[in-house]
C-alpha cells in the first residue's frame, strides 16, 4: 500500500518514455563540456543527477527537469575552470536559495519577476536554444581524440568560496529565479493546471537549495529546473513524473555500470540529432510569448536582447527598466503596443 501511495499519479505508457528523453538535448551538450573541461566525474554526477530526479518526480507527480546551471556551466567552460571552484559554487547556490526560501525573501521577489518579465525571460532563452540547435546541426562534428579530464573529489579549500561566489553564482542567480523558478512555477501551472499545485516558488527553492548543497557537497554537478527543460519534456510527450523516474532511473544505471564509458557512450550521439531537439523545444519555448496579453514588446525586447549579448542578466535588467519606466507618473495613461 505504502508502494502504491509513492508512485500515485505516476504513468509509465509510451508518451511518458519518449517525455523522459525529451530535454537530453540541453542536458547532454552542458554535461559533456563540464567532463572535458573542469573534470566533472560522469559516473558520480549521473548517479547524483537520477537521484535527485527521481526524488523530484515522486515530490512533485510532474515531469519537473534537473539540469546543469547554465550560467555556471557556461562561464566553468569558457574560462577552463576547475572542479573545485564549480563545487563552492554548488554549496553557495544551495545555501543562498534556501535562505531565499527560508526567509520569506522569495515572496517578496515574485513581485518583481511578473508575468511580463516571466515571459520574456522564456521567450530569450527559447531564441538562444534555436540558435544553439542551428549551431549544432551546421557545425556537427565527430568527438574522435577527445579526453575527459579525471579529477578525484576534494572538499573546496575556504580561499574559493569568495571568488565563486562573484564569478559564478552572482551571474547564476537572475537566471535561476527568473527561469528556474518563477518560469517554471508558471508554466507548470500553465501545462498542467491544478495538478501543479505543489510546484511554487519556495518549494522549488527548497528543492533546488537542498539538491545543490548535495551535488556541491559530493562533487557533483550544480543544478536547476529550467522552464525550457520542462517544454522539453512536455513536448516529447511527459505528463507525469512518470517520465523523470524513468530518466532518472536510465542514469542511475548508466552510473552504476558503465562509469568508465558514460563520456563516450553520450558522446556517440550525432550532433544533428541534438541540434534539432534543441531548436524544436527552444521554438516551443519561445512560443510561449503568445500567451501574453499585454506589453508583449517588452518581453520581446527582453528575448531579443538575451539572442544578442548571450546575457539573460541584461536581459531582466532591460525589462525591469522599461517596467519601472512605465510605471512613471509622466508615462500614466499611456498605451503599449500589443504585437
Amino acid at each position: 500500500m505504502k508502494a502504491a501511495k509513492i508512485f500515485k499519479g505516476l504513468d509509465f505508457k509510451w508518451n511518458e518514455w519518449t517525455g523522459a528523453f525529451g530535454d537530453l538535448a540541453t542536458f547532454i551538450p552542458l554535461f559533456l563540456g563540464l567532463v572535458l573541461v573542469a573534470g566533472l566525474p560522469p559516473g558520480r554526477t549521473l548517479i547524483l543527477v537520477g537521484c535527485f530526479y527521481i526524488i523530484t518526480a515522486l515530490v512533485f507527480k510532474l515531469p519537473i527537469p534537473v539540469q546543469p546551471l547554465q550560467a555556471v556551466a557556461a562561464i566553468v567552460m569558457a574560462k577552463k575552470l576547475g572542479m573545485p571552484i564549480l563545487e563552492a559554487a554548488g554549496i553557495e547556490m544551495g545555501v543562498l536559495l534556501l535562505a531565499l526560501a527560508f526567509t520569506g525573501s522569495v515572496y517578496w521577489l515574485e513581485k518583481i519577476f511578473d508575468k511580463t518579465i516571466i515571459k520574456g525571460i522564456q521567450f530569450g532563452v527559447g531564441l538562444m536554444l534555436m540558435v544553439a540547435g542551428l549551431n549544432f546541426i551546421f557545425h556537427a562534428s565527430g568527438s574522435a581524440g577527445l579526453h575527459p579530464l579525471q579529477a578525484s573529489f576534494s572538499f573546496p579549500g575556504l580561499s574559493l568560496f569568495l571568488p565563486a561566489f562573484f564569478l559564478l553564482v552572482v551571474p547564476q542567480i537572475p537566471l535561476t529565479l527568473g527561469n528556474a523558478v518563477y518560469a517554471a512555477s508558471d508554466l507548470a501551472h500553465e501545462y498542467f493546471k491544478e495538478r501543479a499545485k505543489k510546484v511554487t516558488p519556495k518549494n522549488l527553492l527548497v528543492s533546488l537549495g537542498f539538491a545543490n548543497l548535495v551535488m556541491g557537497g559530493a562533487g557533483g554537478l550544480p543544478v536547476c529546473h529550467g522552464s525550457e527543460g520542462l517544454t522539453g519534456h512536455y513536448r516529447f510527450g511527459a505528463r507525469t513524473g512518470g517520465a523523470t523516474l524513468i530518466l532518472g532511473s536510465y542514469f542511475i544505471f548508466l552510473g552504476l555500470v558503465f562509469p568508465g564509458q558514460i563520456y563516450h557512450l553520450l558522446s556517440l550521439i550525432p550532433q544533428v540529432v541534438l541540434g534539432l531537439m534543441l531548436f524544436y523545444i527552444g521554438f516551443c519555448h519561445a512560443w510561449l510569448i503568445r500567451g501574453l496579453k499585454e506589453k508583449q514588446w517588452i518581453a520581446a525586447a527582453m528575448g531579443l536582447t538575451a539572442l544578442f549579448t548571450s546575457n539573460l542578466s541584461y536581459s531582466l535588467l532591460l525589462g525591469l527598466v522599461l517596467e519601472y519606466l512605465l510605471q512613471s507618473p509622466r508615462l500614466e495613461g499611456v498605451k503599449t503596443p500589443v504585437i
